[in-house]
């Protein structure tokens, strides 16, 4: 028969097994998360960048029919002033994709962090438990 510090061994060890098993799944399910966010982020920044070019294309429309409208040519200073709105509307449109990219790669890799997280974790309980292990057979 098993000694009762034997059987509270080896309970202790079942339920930290467990709790391992439960971590790990944690993590995968944290982890699988903010993947699923960082590809949700990327997607909105590249909505986003779609979004405000199409916006700055109805600007710049807008603002050449004006120009031409009042009778003034291309020439010179509205042309001036149409090109550095399209770099104005270009750079915002970048930067806001340049925004959620860098929120997607934040997300992934705190997603890789958890990951190897909880295999380090998962190494280490698995080291104790084998220790544990030992320690009842000697």
């Amino acid at each position: 028969m098993c000694s009762t510090a034997a059987a509270m061994a080896v309970t202790t060890i079942i339920s930290t097994g467990a709790k391992m098993a439960a971590d790990a799944q944690q993590a995968k399910h944290e982890s699988r998360e903010l993947e699923r966010e960082a590809k949700v982020a990327d997607a909105q920044g590249a909505e986003e960048e779609r979004r405000l070019r199409a916006k700055a294309a109805r600007a710049q429309s807008t603002r050449r029919a004006a120009i031409l409208k009042g009778g003034v040519t291309t020439d010179g200073s509205p042309t001036d002033m149409l090109l550095d709105a399209a770099r104005e509307d270009d750079t915002e449109a970048r930067w806001a994709r340049f925004g959620q990219s860098e929120s997607a790669r934040a997300k992934e890799r705190e997603a890789r962090f958890r990951r190897r997280r909880s295999l380090l974790e998962q190494m280490s309980s698995t080291n104790a438990l084998g220790t544990d292990l030992i320690r009842l057979n000697g």
